[in-house]
C-alpha cells in the first residue's frame, strides 16, 4: 500500500486551491503584518530588507512591490525553485506542500501519539466491505472471487467502478485509477487528508455497524470540531 495517509496527498489537481497562506507557510515564511485580506510577507525568492510580497486572501493572489509582479501559487513557485532542480513548478509545490502537512501531522502526533495509535490501528483493521455497508451499500453490485464490485460513493456519476478486494482489503477505481485502503477511500470522500479528522469520519460511519471497531469516542469528540478542507473543485 502507498504511504500516503500522513501526509496531506496534494495531486496536481489540487495546486489552484491551495491557499497561498499555506503555500508560504510551507516555505517557512510567516506574514509581517496583515490588514483585511491583505498579509505582507518577505518575498521567499529574495533576502529583502524589507517585506516586499503581498498576498490577498480574497483572490489568493500575490503582488511583489520591489518587481511589480503578480502571480498565482505557480507563478511564485517557478520564482522561487530551483530550475537545476525542477522543471515544472507544479512539483515544487506538491513536494513542498505535502512535506509541510506531513510535518505538522508528525507534530501533531507527538502531542498525542497513544490516541492515534489506538483509534488508526483499529479503523486500519474495518473490513472494506463493512464500510460499505455502512455507507448504505450493504450488497455489492456484482462479486467475483475474492473481488466486490460496488458503485463509487466518490464520483457524482456513482457508477460500478469501485473494486474491494476481501483478501488484502484495498481497493482501486477501474476509471480513475486510485487506488488503496480505508483512509485513502476517506480521503476520497472527504477531500480531507487530516489523520484526526479521517479517523472521526470513519469511525462516524462505522458507529451504527456491529462490527464497528472499538474506537473510544470521548477521544474523538475531544478533537476539535473543523470543516474539511475541500481538496477538490
Amino acid at each position: 500500500i502507498h504511504n500516503r495517509v500522513m501526509a496531506m496527498r496534494y495531486t496536481e489537481k489540487d495546486i489552484r486551491n491551495i491557499p497561498l497562506t499555506e503555500f508560504m507557510a510551507a516555505l517557512g515564511e510567516k506574514p509581517v503584518k496583515s490588514f483585511e485580506d491583505m498579509k505582507l510577507y518577505y518575498a521567499p525568492q529574495r533576502d529583502d530588507p524589507e517585506p516586499m510580497l503581498v498576498v490577498n486572501t480574497s483572490t489568493n493572489k500575490w503582488y511583489d512591490y520591489a518587481t511589480d509582479q503578480t502571480g498565482d501559487i505557480i507563478d511564485l513557485a517557478a520564482l522561487k525553485m530551483n530550475p537545476r532542480l525542477y522543471t515544472d513548478p507544479r512539483d515544487f509545490i506538491l513536494k513542498y506542500m505535502n512535506e509541510y502537512e506531513q510535518g505538522k501531522e508528525l507534530s501533531a502526533m507527538a502531542h498525542r501519539p497513544q490516541e492515534l495509535e489506538i483509534i488508526s490501528t483499529d479503523i486500519r483493521n474495518v473490513k472494506l466491505t463493512d464500510f460499505m455497508a455502512a455507507l448504505g451499500q450493504e450488497q455489492p453490485v456484482a462479486a467475483d472471487g475474492n473481488l466486490r464490485v460496488y458503485y463509487a460513493p466518490y464520483d457524482s456519476d456513482h457508477g460500478p467502478t469501485m473494486v474491494v478486494n476481501t483478501e488484502t482489503n484495498l481497493w482501486r477505481d477501474t476509471k480513475s485509477g486510485a487506488y488503496g485502503g480505508i483512509y485513502d477511500l476517506a480521503y476520497e470522500l472527504t477531500g480531507s487528508c487530516n489523520m484526526s479528522e479521517l479517523n472521526r469520519y470513519i469511525a462516524t460511519q462505522m458507529s451504527g455497524m456491529e462490527k464497528s471497531p472499538k474506537v473510544e469516542p470521548s477521544k474523538l469528540e475531544r478533537e476539535p470540531d473543523r470543516t474539511n478542507r475541500k481538496m477538490r473543485l
